[in-house]
This record gives structure tokens, C-alpha cells and sequence, in this order.
């Protein structure tokens, strides 16, 4: 329980980091050192509704999700950068978390939708792993969603092929079965390391 304390106070403690705020912590009890302490709510709201396809052509709304956590990454299918080492760490940590990935839906959300159709997605993500799923759908759709994660993207530049290239967030944001921000992980990290992270938010205290 105390692993679990420690990780969630470091997970809080790295969003407030990330957005130049304080954390705050409260204990649940007259010992703050007590096995029940918790966190505070992040006193930044991150996420929200969303209108989108998914790579098989089906629409999915955040209340497809109630219930399971998210692991969200945005990127694009085919991106040389970030995206080539938080997928794989993505789908590797799904993996080490056993039974409790049940639980756990692994998303990527694109940047790019001219060049990510449902296809491409489809194609790029099920090699990776079978329940990564990549959502796509119009511009006016994927600006709603980065606004609400506070997502920034540019184009840099094109590669060989004259697929385009960008520069853009990189955080896994893990959110709740109530739709609400838990933490935000680094994609450098090692699967193992990011699996014990979301297993601590999946596992029921006790």
C-alpha cells in the first residue's frame, strides 16, 4: 500500500511539474503519515468529450470508455520520432500488467488524419498489439480533443516519401473509468516501469 502511495504521489506530483503547479496532498486521517493518504485532485482538468472513429470505422464517444482506464497517447501511425518508442512501450506494458490489462485500453489518437485513415491505423497498430486502438476523425474533431488535453503540434518538415513530419505532445495521459485524469507518464520510460505505474491506479486499495 505504501508502493502505491508513493507512486501516486509521484504521479501527481509530476502533472503539477509538467504544468508549473504545486502539488498539494492531503492525508485522510489525523496521521499524515497514515496508510490512507492520498492525493489531492490535480487542480488542472485535462481531458473531456470526444466525437471520433476508431481504426475498424466505428464511432466512439468517451462514454464507450466508462468504466476502463485509457492509456492515451497522441501521435501519428507512422511517426519516426516519440511515437516509435511510446507505442511499443504502450503495448509491452498492457502485456506485463497481466490479467489487470482487461481493464486497461491502450489509444492512440492522431495528429495526422489525412494520412491516418482507419486503414492505415488499422494496418500500423495492429502490429503492434491487438487491442491498441487508434482513433481518428476531422479536424474540427481532433482540435476539440488537443484543446482539451492541451495538446501543441506543427508540421517540421517532410520525410523521403513526402509523408509529413511533426513535432508534437508526448505524455501517455492515463485516465480514470470516470473519464477523469489520474496521471500523466513519461514515454521514455521502460515497460516494466510504466506497467508498475498503471498497475498502482488499477489496483483496488486495501
Amino acid at each position: 500500500m505504501v508502493r502505491i502511495i508513493r507512486s501516486r504521489l509521484f504521479g501527481a506530483a509530476l502533472v503539477l511539474a509538467l504544468f508549473g503547479l504545486y502539488p498539494t496532498v492531503q492525508a485522510a486521517g489525523p496521521d499524515p503519515s497514515a496508510q490512507n493518504a492520498k492525493a489531492m485532485p490535480f487542480p488542472i482538468q485535462l481531458g473531456g468529450p470526444f466525437d471520433l472513429v476508431d481504426h475498424n470505422g466505428d464511432r466512439r464517444t468517451e462514454k464507450d470508455f466508462l468504466g476502463r482506464h485509457l492509456l492515451i497517447f497522441f501521435g501519428y501511425a507512422n511517426c519516426p520520432g516519440i511515437c516509435s518508442a511510446a507505442l511499443p512501450s504502450m503495448a509491452a506494458a498492457v502485456d506485463a500488467l497481466g490479467k489487470g490489462a482487461d481493464n486497461v485500453q491502450p489509444v492512440l489518437i492522431t495528429v495526422d488524419p489525412e494520412w491516418d485513415t482507419p486503414e492505415e491505423m488499422k494496418r500500423v497498430l495492429s502490429a503492434l498489439h491487438p487491442r491498441l486502438l487508434g482513433l481518428t476523425g476531422d479536424e474540427e474533431s481532433l482540435a476539440a480533443v488537443r484543446e482539451a488535453y492541451q495538446i501543441e503540434f506543427s508540421k517540421v518538415g517532410d520525410d523521403i516519401f513526402g509523408k509529413p513530419i511533426y513535432s508534437h505532445g508526448g505524455y501517455v495521459y492515463l485516465m480514470g473509468p470516470d473519464g477523469e485524469l489520474e496521471t500523466v507518464i513519461p514515454p521514455i520510460l521502460s515497460p516494466s516501469q510504466m506497467a508498475a505505474i498503471i498497475r498502482d491506479y488499477i489496483t483496488p486499495a486495501s
